[in-house]
């Protein structure tokens, strides 16, 4: 069997056998085997300390799961069943999880298997591509264990969420741009070429769906068709990437929400309008992105410079080593212009830069000539495995520590409030402001503070200061018996009402983090305080818990409410009442 692959040496395409997709295939098991006995060793040592439970290292990924648990259960979109909520900002993955829960059961397994595939998946295209581009094999060997090393696979497997997905179509999309942008017309039949635009219009609408940041190289891949004077695939690609978010959004709208997802709302509070956000000018968010992830620079300086190296050899510019670097720069450019908070900052949503980076890197440098006493591609393959120290946490490529560590938070901290809230209040309305293993793990009526979870203090805060009073206001009709806070939120903790009788405190292993229980409805507080102690008491002896509940003292103090103060809670109430109906109908 025969097909095209690329010839950095002449800038053409030519006939090589299949043999070529063999040695890729070879190559990938080597960087899988590094991947999975990692992700073993890891999941080995994170099982002995979540008492043998799967746990993933981060609430936000049990979003996902209970988004995905009420589609496949109720058929409902939301963190709860009782409402539609626009809980998840990737659609495909939740959708995806949907399906699996739907065939194979509600199951805690099934993102680590999904995530394991998506991993094998993206070695595999990685690999496939830049050798298809004329990668040698040695190149594509660094690269590919780069890519293990520096995004991390094993770390991201752990965090339970969307982010391989999103690189796998990331790297599958950019490769199938740029073999389209590069391919003339003389190289292409009408067959072939309809082929290929039909593979970019799917592929760029699973990009989209994956993270709202696929639309970045969309858009460029967009601007560099039109740049090309293929004015019909521009337009196809763009209109079929947008279809699936669209559709959402169109959903969204139609049960009361937001045209974008409620975490992407959330973030975007603090911008004045939409129109404001998209032509803000560069600014100090944009050098602090810069200066919070010291991968960004070095990409972006790599991406500029085998731009413009490859752009002054003169063999032309559509050539896959100057496009993969451009698409790369202009990416991070535009992630760290729309995307940066540093209110909400965290690796893991630059990750596929990172990963795409050491694809690019390969990209660029495959055409750089090596010594005739070194193998083809040895020297590249050299200067890419420099770069992934540069880049990236070496060892925690390997040993993702910071994963393991966060399982084991996740267990002694999200999961044992979610198993205290199903042991005593599994049908009661329970406010939190950590949604995600508490939605996933219960079948309680689960209100959220921060807005993620329920709609009204979104609204809230997109037109007025949000406060404890409106906290009040808003979750009084739903008739709340207690809430569980974590105190060292510093946005949580104004928002607690000061008429909420607080009846414990309980310190989190492993590093102490305080959460708050409190009594909404007084009548509450002793069936609380007793309920904190009896789960929470256990564990203080074999996990490290540290409970602190409030004297009795206290809580008589705490139930000789005035009848003033009677008057105005039930003013309070009726208020919400008027304020719910208005701010919302589901």
């Amino acid at each position: 069997m025969m097909c095209f692959a690329y010839d950095p040496t002449t800038g053409k395409y030519a006939l090589m056998t299949i043999q070529l997709v063999r040695a890729a295939s070879v190559l990938t098991v080597l960087s899988l085997a590094v991947f999975l006995a990692s992700l073993a060793a890891a999941l080995r040592t994170a099982l002995r300390s979540t008492d043998g439970r799967l746990i993933y290292a981060l609430d936000d990924a049990y979003i996902h799961m209970a988004v995905a648990k009420t589609l496949a259960t109720h058929g409902i979109w939301g963190c709860t069943p009782f409402h539609f909520s626009s809980s998840s900002s990737s659609l495909l993955w939740t959708f995806v999880l949907g399906v699996a829960y739907r065939a194979f059961g509600v199951r805690d397994w099934i993102p680590l298997v999904l995530n394991v595939a998506f991993a094998i998946g993206t070695l595999l295209v990685a690999d496939v591509a830049m050798a298809r581009f004329g990668a040698p094999a040695v190149l594509r060997a660094s690269a590919l264990l780069g890519i293990v090393i520096a995004f991390p696979l094993a770390g991201m497997v752990l965090m339970g969420m969307e982010h391989i997905l999103h690189l796998l179509l990331t790297i599958g999309f950019a490769a199938a741009a740029v073999l389209a942008l590069t391919k003339t017309s003389v190289d292409e039949s009408e067959h072939l070429k309809r082929r290929r635009t039909l593979a970019l219009c799917v592929l760029g609408a699973l990009l989209g769906a994956s993270r709202y940041e696929g639309f970045f190289l969309i858009g460029l891949v967009c601007l560099a068709f039109l740049a090309r004077r293929q004015l019909t695939r521009a337009v196809s690609v763009g209109v079929a990437s947008l279809l699936p978010v669209a559709a959402f959004g169109a959903i969204s709208v139609a049960k009361g929400s937001y045209f974008l997802p409620s975490p992407l709302m959330v973030k975007a509070v603090g911008e004045a309008s939409m129109a404001k956000a998209l032509f803000k000018p560069f600014g100090a968010e944009d050098l602090a992105f810069l200066q919070n992830n010291r991968a960004m620079p070095i990409l972006l300086v790599l991406g500029v410079l085998g731009t413009l190296a490859h752009g002054l050899t003169r063999r032309g510019a559509w050539r896959p080593p100057l496009l993969v670097p451009l698409l790369l720069a202009a990416m991070i450019f535009l992630h760290g212009h729309f995307v940066f908070s540093p209110l909400y900052w965290a690796y893991r949503y630059d990750a596929y830069l990172v990963g795409f980076g050491i694809f690019a890197a390969a990209m660029a440098l495959a055409p750089l000539p090596t010594p005739t006493a070194l193998p083809r591609g040895a020297l590249p393959a050299l200067l890419v495995a420099s770069l992934v120290p540069v880049v990236s946490d070496v060892r925690e490529g390997f040993v993702p520590d910071a994963e393991i560590e966060g399982m084991r938070g996740t267990y002694l901290e999200e999961y044992q409030t979610a198993q205290l809230i199903r042991s005593y209040y599994p049908g009661a309305t329970v406010i939190v402001n950590d949604l995600g293993a508490v939605a996933y793990y219960t079948q309680a009526r689960i209100l959220d503070l921060v807005g993620l979870g329920d709609l009204e203090p979104l609204v809230i805060m997109r037109n007025t200061a949000y406060t404890s009073r409106e906290v009040t206001a808003w979750t009084a009709p739903y008739r709340p018996k207690i809430a569980i806070v974590s105190l060292g939120w510093s946005v949580a903790v104004p928002l607690i009402p000061p008429e909420w009788v607080r009846v414990a405190v309980v310190e989190m292993p492993p590093h102490g983090h305080p959460v708050g229980f409190f009594a909404v409805d007084h009548t509450e507080s002793w069936m609380l305080r007793a309920s904190v102690a009896q789960h929470f008491g256990p564990l203080s002896r074999t996990h490290g818990h540290r409970v602190k509940l409030r004297s009795a003292e206290g809580m008589m103090a705490a139930a000789a409410v005035s009848p003033a103060a009677v008057a105005d809670r039930e003013a309070t109430v009726e208020h919400g009442k008027v304020h719910g109906s208005k701010a919302l109908v589901r």
